[in-house]
């Protein structure tokens, strides 16, 4: 009973996100909804669980930013990568796999932090749902391309 209860309470939360704000807002909201049903938490997991993976979530997307302005620097460069010297290039490289690096030692950190308030089972069925939820949103990307594309 709790546990839909609780469901019930992350719906209406992430319809009520989907009808304020855009749609960042609204993929989080439903990635949100939809890692709460495919791994079935107890109240006590949730209230454990969802801290970790907020503050796993909001890691990364740090990450990503800082990825994100070293190609937007790249693309500024003279040229992009043809107008670097090797030397500059090597520095680019650099800084991308120490962000690729940070960003895997973030997800085995989540990883180890959940194996502590939850089964190994639930882990790997976040794993799963993750996936298939990245999945699931790509799909619905390209059909919106395609509808757009052919109006």
């Amino acid at each position: 009973m709790k546990n839909i209860l609780l469901l019930i309470c992350i719906v209406f939360t992430a319809f009520g996100t989907y009808a304020q704000n855009g749609p960042k807002e609204r993929i989080k909201a439903f990635k949100i909804a939809y890692i709460t049903e495919k791994l079935d938490l107890t109240s006590k997991e949730a209230q454990q669980f969802w801290p970790i993976y907020n503050a796993h979530e909001k890691t990364v997307e740090s990450l990503k930013k800082q990825g994100r302005s070293i190609v937007k620097s790249l693309k500024n460069a003279n040229n992009g990568p043809d107008g670097l010297s090797d030397a500059q290039a090597g520095d680019f490289l650099n800084q991308y796999l120490d962000i690729e690096d940070q960003k895997s030692k973030a997800r085995k950190k989540l990883i180890i932090d959940l194996k502590k308030t939850m089964s190994n089972k639930k882990v790997l069925r976040l794993i799963k749902a993750e996936s298939d939820f990245n999945k699931r949103l790509l799909e619905r990307v390209k059909q919106w391309r395609n509808k757009r594309g052919n109006n």
